[in-house]
């Protein structure tokens, strides 16, 4: 990971924990909203719940944490997202393509029997992430597919262009040039 990455990855990090010991707070904590349906062309059965977004950087940019649900055969095509996002596969299993030539990477869980592991995620391979494999998207054109027999969710935290909203699908957006 370069040194971009790891401090965009870090300031994140230290973002959702301050976002976290404030929700977890006994005076300011809340009861989280009902996951609403994802009312976009692109996303079949698929339902997101924030469950914290706040303003930083002057108001420029939301602190978002939300959790996509995605129900038997629920996704979202081929969409993007107006900001940098760490994206955990909470539970069951998701189906990612990347569909731009951006060079990214997953990292995949650490278990008993195996240590943390980067893999790539070659444009246009749909690569299957399970609970606990994680990766940073940054404006990438892709789509995410439930492939578990159950549901799958999807802890999405990280920095969203104020007045934007969370996903875009790319028929309304125009992707972002990822240049080496």
């Amino acid at each position: 990971m370069n040194n971009y990455k790891r401090s965009i990855l870090l300031r994140l990090i230290a973002l959702v924990a301050a976002l976290a010991l404030v929700s977890a707070s006994p005076s300011l904590a809340q009861e989280n909203p009902p996951p609403q349906p994802i009312d976009l062309p692109c996303a079949t059965n698929a339902f997101a719940q924030v469950l914290g977004m706040t303003p930083v950087n002057d108001g420029a940019q939301n602190l978002v944490l939300a959790r996509i649900i995605f129900g038997e055969g629920g996704s979202i095509l081929d969409h993007t997202h107006p900001g940098t996002l760490v994206v955990t596969i909470e539970s069951g299993s998701l189906g990612f393509t990347l569909l731009d030539d951006a060079g990214m990477s997953a990292n995949r869980a650490t278990t008993a029997e195996t240590e943390a592991t980067a893999v790539p995620l070659p444009p246009g391979e749909e690569v299957v992430l399970n609970p606990g494999d994680w990766f940073i998207e940054t404006g990438m054109v892709h789509t995410g597919v439930n492939v578990a027999a159950g549901e799958t969710t999807v802890l999405l935290t990280g920095l969203i262009e104020a007045g934007q909203p969370l996903t875009i699908c790319v028929e309304d957006a125009t992707p972002v040039s990822h240049e080496g």
